[in-house]
């Protein structure tokens, strides 16, 4: 359970070093949040899953229309440098294409 909590602590921290909106969880599943561009979440998906990143996209109605986000599950089997390698591939695609269209 250390490693788990440890693992979620640290990518949670780190999307939001790299200015990703990470909501109000404190738990091991990570909000992504997109916001209100629904087709953005989708592109985003489909952009992560090509390098490698597979995110469950939650849209409305699961989370409210202005909150449309992707929830990335965090485990006790992640190593440090899988979480790097997903964080990473996060700054080069989402944080890009939540800036340019802010």
């Amino acid at each position: 359970r250390a490693t788990l909590w440890s693992n979620a602590d640290y990518f949670r921290t780190q999307a939001q070093l790299i200015g990703l909106h990470t909501g109000e969880s404190e738990t091991y599943v990570v909000p992504l949040v997109v916001g209100e561009r629904r087709g953005l979440l989708y592109e985003l998906g489909n952009e992560l899953r090509r390098r490698g990143l597979f995110l469950a996209p939650v849209d409305f109605p699961s989370v409210p229309q202005d909150q449309v986000r992707f929830r990335a599950s965090i485990t006790a089997a992640h190593t440090r440098a899988d979480l790097d390698e997903a964080l990473n591939i996060l700054e080069d695609v989402m944080v890009p294409a939540l800036r340019a269209r802010a």
